[in-house]
């Protein structure tokens, strides 16, 4: 410690830097909620020397404020926080879709306000909030009094502004224009799928100038209202239940706030929530003539076709159909798959809630979703396709070592035959996957009589473990390699007698095809009274003993 000529005790430089190097390698390990918990309880603290509890409390806040330094932006975009969505499956749709309120967007809303409607403002906000930050963190500094009122008067000069250009055609187009300018920029670091972002619409303007208009008045209900809804329901009696009471709301709201806003929490309730199956509840309940559609049957169809070809735009690049090597293994990041899967099951969620919407009944309506769902199926039963048979049939002609790409050909598999089943739920199965399924089997089939081809000097564990990845693919199918070797295969027996007498835990795969087999043999034995087969009577004794032993 060293003495300060003003009376203040502070520690010196060097343990300072240490405190900061701690204090960063331990934020830097935990989530983001921990370490708010983390400087609530260092603000609790009594028992520790004031002065290295405030320094503790610093770095925690600088540390928490190091990424947020566009503090302005963020104040002015927390006006729309309650219906901002980041959701660039979305822009693959190429239609316009009510309600959608995409932050890049309103980030960009952010630019051309704080250079059009309220620069010295937006300086003035900026530099007022990093004074503030210096002692606090900024999520509770744009929420204390000064930033409230600093919030409120960009709020009115946008607000006038946008007043002032939405009657002007040409300013309406230009400040379009420079919205969608941006969204090229933005989008790319959210999505690696998307060739061509949309231009931004004027119903999107519209959205925008309308909650700030209102953000101080009737948005504030149709916000609350929208926090009772969750993003799914546990099964279809809770479903009702919300669809119900997202009706009543909606009418009360109407009553209150008119009829955009009001609309603004069933449109909400579809892209901020994604609680499809409440939405398509609420479009067969409302009465609408599914024919002439509304703005919530316009944002659910809109969904559907941009998750659709986000899906296949998706498995165009995570497999490289547009420049694959022929041959080539399938290397599929863990985020890669993770985003297909998400988007394989926010599209069985579409898939329920188009049908039970009523709108796949309307030959009016239908057309647009049979259509997605069309332009899809061509590139996933033709392209996608080719490439997971090509890839099954190597992996299963594999007889020593495994494909690198084993386990990604059978989540492929498994992806695709999910896909199937959407199709044949829907109403739009096709031959393709039908056939491609059989054609695969069929190969694998032919794969398992060569495997249980070996010599008397072939590596038997060897020859199993090739039939357990031969079985991994065909398993996707519900088909298992033990229906494909015959009973009185005398390498089977072989094999399975060894596997039998090496002992130790068998795997659940293996355990089943050995169990169908001997289940066989045992109903071959029991055809003759008069004659039997000593080595398939060794092979069924000798799993009986082990299942006793084990």
């Amino acid at each position: 410690m060293t003495d300060d000529p003003s009376g203040d005790t502070r520690p010196d430089e060097p343990h300072q830097d240490e405190l900061r190097r701690k204090i960063d390698a331990l934020v830097t390990r935990l989530p983001a909620s921990l370490v708010y918990s983390l400087l609530s309880e260092i603000e609790g603290m009594d028992s520790e020397p004031a002065d290295r509890v405030q320094l503790v409390r610093q770095y925690v806040i600088e540390y928490l404020n190091r990424q947020r330094t566009n503090r302005a932006r963020r104040l002015f975009t927390n006006l729309f926080e309650a219906f901002l969505i980041d959701d660039d499956v979305l822009y693959h749709a190429g239609v316009v879709i009510p309600g959608m309120l995409q932050r890049v967007d309103v980030g960009a809303l952010w630019e051309a306000m704080s250079r059009d409607a309220f620069p010295l403002l937006a300086v003035e906000a900026q530099e007022m909030l990093d004074e503030m930050a210096r002692g606090d963190v900024i999520d509770r500094v744009l929420r204390s009094p000064v930033a409230m009122v600093m919030k409120e008067r960009m709020r009115v000069a946008a607000v006038r502004h946008l007043d002032t250009v939405l009657t002007n055609k040409k300013a309406v187009d230009e400040l379009l224009a420079g919205l969608s300018r941006n969204r090229p920029r933005r989008t790319r670091l959210m999505s690696g799928f998307l060739e061509k972002t949309p231009a931004i619409d004027i119903g999107t303007l519209r959205l925008m100038h309308l909650i700030l208009a209102n953000a101080e008045g009737a948005v504030k209900p149709v916000a609350d209202r929208l926090e009772d809804f969750p993003a799914s329901c546990a099964d279809e009696a809770e479903a009702n239940r919300m669809a119900d009471r997202l009706l009543d709301a909606t009418d009360q709201l109407r009553d209150r706030c008119g009829d955009d806003l009001a609309n603004l929490l069933p449109l909400s309730v579809v892209t901020t929530k994604r609680n499809y199956a409440v939405a398509a509840l609420y479009i067969r309940q409302s009465g609408v003539d599914p024919g002439r559609g509304d703005a919530v049957t316009a944002a659910l169809t809109g969904h559907f076709i941009g998750v659709t070809r986000a899906l296949t735009a998706a498995l165009s690049v995570v497999l490289k159909l547009n420049d694959r090597v022929p041959g080539s293994a399938i290397r599929p990041s863990a985020k890669e798959k993770a985003r297909l899967e998400a988007l394989v099951q926010r599209l069985d969620q579409l898939v329920h809630a188009a049908t039970s919407s009523g709108l796949m009944e309307d030959r009016r309506s239908e057309p647009a979703f049979r259509n997605a769902w069309t332009q899809a199926a061509k590139i996933i039963g033709s392209r996608v396709t080719t490439v997971a048979l090509e890839r099954s049939a190597q992996a299963a002609a594999a007889r020593r070592q495994p494909v690198i790409d084993h386990a990604d050909i059978v989540w492929l598999n498994r992806l695709l035959w999910r896909w199937q089943a959407m199709s044949r739920e829907f109403g739009f199965e096709t031959y393709d996957l039908v056939k491609w399924r059989e054609t695969l089997l069929e190969e694998m089939r032919a794969n398992v009589e060569k495997a249980m081809k070996f010599e008397e000097t072939d590596p038997l564990d060897e020859r199993m473990e090739h039939l357990l990845r031969v079985n991994a693919l065909a398993g996707v199918f519900g088909q298992r390699v033990s229906g494909w070797i015959p009973t009185f295969s005398q390498n089977m027996t072989r094999l399975l007698s060894h596997r039998l007498e090496r002992g130790g835990t068998l795997g659940t795969d293996e355990q089943a095809i050995i169990d169908d087999l001997v289940a066989t043999a045992r109903t071959e034995v029991g055809k003759s009274r008069y004659w039997k087969s000593n080595e398939l009577m060794d092979l069924i004794e000798l799993s009986e003993r082990t299942r006793q032993v084990g």
